[in-house]
């Protein structure tokens, strides 16, 4: 029975540090640009409901302040070795991160179906700006995913699996 560490590296507690100041500031920078372009989405332009492109943008901004506090106790837990901080934060992070990722794929739909489509014309410039965000968050997604397997991978996977069998191979 493999009994599961979580215990860095000296050398990777930089690079754990570094990943969860990163997610950090990738969620509240979303955040906050979700957040200041929500205001701008009329509810309806003639016939076009605003309301799916309203409710994404909405939850997104929030969904990614929450995550911005998660993914950092999750860094912490490998930061500081504790395997209770590091379980609690990685659960707690994943559960706020499926409904970032389900995000991810439904800002788009309602970005481009008829209405949203109508709604950011109606927005001017701040459709313009709503696509670059949006678009910006969507070729980002992934660098947050790596990131947080950098993270598991540091503080979990890394002294559990790599370095318990290169010392047993060294025996």
């Amino acid at each position: 029975m493999v009994q599961l560490t979580v215990l860095s590296a000296p050398e990777d507690k930089p690079k754990i540090l570094f990943y969860g100041a990163m997610m950090a500031i990738q969620n509240y920078g979303f955040y906050q640009a979700y957040y200041q372009l929500y205001p701008t989405i009329p509810v309806s332009v003639g016939t076009a409901s605003c309301a799916s492109l309203r409710f994404w943008s909405g939850f997104f901004a929030l969904d990614c302040f929450v995550e911005s506090f998660c993914c950092l106790w999750m860094a912490m837990g490998g930061y500081v070795d504790s395997g209770f901080w590091f379980a609690f934060g990685w659960i707690l992070h994943l559960l706020v991160a499926l409904p970032y990722c389900i995000s991810s794929v439904a800002i788009p739909v309602a970005m481009y179906d008829d209405d949203g489509k109508a709604c950011r014309k109606a927005m001017g410039a701040g459709g313009d700006a709503y696509s670059v965000v949006a678009w910006t968050h969507i070729c980002l997604f992934l660098v947050y995913v790596w990131m947080m397997l950098s993270i598991t991978y540091y503080s979990f996977l890394k002294p559990t699996f790599i370095t318990k069998v290169s010392k047993v191979g060294a025996s």
